[in-house]
């Protein structure tokens, strides 16, 4: 008698997870490896506190919520195009 393919389905499916997770934590890893090294610039975020009292932390201008430099690629070949001419 032949077996149904969802065993087969479901460890597939296991196999794909576990690989994804990996992947995350690999470049989660490589992530802090570069900024312990200096290699990615990782800014502080601003804390103040608004007219009802409550604690806000904003990141400064040009940084995402990880505190990474955000980078325009559009930017950077707009640059290149100014300093040939």
């Amino acid at each position: 008698m032949a077996r149904s393919q969802f065993s087969f389905e479901k460890r597939r499916k296991e196999l794909e997870k576990k690989k994804k997770k990996e992947a995350k934590r690999q470049a989660k890893a490589d992530r802090k490896a570069a900024i312990a090294a200096g290699e990615i610039e990782v800014a502080e975020p601003i804390i103040s506190v608004d007219e009802f009292g409550n604690v806000v932390e904003t990141m400064p201008e040009g940084y995402d919520a990880d505190g990474l430099k955000i980078v325009d690629e559009d930017e950077d070949e707009f640059e290149t195009d100014e300093e040939e001419s």
